[in-house]
C-alpha cells in the first residue's frame, strides 16, 4: 500500500526529532482518526497499515485508544512495543499484558473488532520481526537504539 509519502514517512521516523516530538505526531494521528472515523489516521496517509489499539487500563479499567503501526503476519496483525526505540516500554504494552481474554479490540479502517492476542517469542517472534521490518524498516534503527527487547503482539480477530 506504499505511496510517494512512504520514504519520506520512513526517514522521518528515523530522526531524533521525531521521537522527541513522538507527542506532537500521535496527537496529529489521533484527530485525523477521531475526523475521519478511523478511516484516514495520518500513517495511512503515508501509505502505511495502521490500527487503533483499545485496551483497558490495567489500573483504571477506562479503555485506552493507541493508534499503532501495525503488519500483516499469519492471518492476523502484529505490533511492535517500540518507543520510538526509546528505553521506555509503553504503557500501551503493560496494558494489553495485563487485559484478560476478551477485553481487547482493534480498529482498522473504522470498523472495531474484538481480539485475540499472543505476545510472540522464538521462531515465530524471528518470522513476525522480518514481516514488520519490510513495513517499516525503522524497528532495526529502533531495536539498535535500546537495550531492552521491543515485544511483538499477534492480534487475530476473534470469531
Amino acid at each position: 500500500m506504499s505511496n510517494i509519502l512512504t520514504p519520506v514517512a520512513i526517514w522521518l521516523g528515523r530522526q531524533d526529532a521525531t521521537r522527541e516530538n513522538s507527542s506532537l505526531v500521535v496527537t496529529v494521528d489521533t484527530w485525523m482518526s477521531r475526523v475521519s472515523g478511523g478511516r484516514l489516521p495520518l500513517l495511512r496517509v503515508a501509505g502505511l497499515p495502521t490500527l487503533t489499539l483499545h485496551v483497558p487500563g490495567r489500573r483504571s479499567g477506562a479503555i485506552r485508544s493507541t493508534p499503532l503501526l501495525c503488519a500483516s503476519w499469519n492471518n492476523g496483525l502484529i505490533i511492535i512495543g517500540s518507543n520510538w526505540g526509546g528505553e521506555k516500554t509503553p504503557a500501551w504494552v503493560y496494558n494489553l499484558r495485563a487485559a484478560g481474554d476478551g477485553l481487547v479490540e482493534m480498529s482498522v479502517y473504522g470498523a472495531r473488532l474484538p481480539v485475540d492476542v499472543r505476545e510472540l517469542s522464538g521462531a515465530d517472534r524471528d518470522s513476525a520481526w522480518a514481516a514488520a521490518v519490510r513495513v517499516w524498516p525503522n524497528y532495526e534503527h529502533y531495536a539498535a537504539r535500546t537495550t531492552r527487547l521491543l515485544p511483538i503482539f499477534h492480534l487475530t480477530p476473534r470469531l
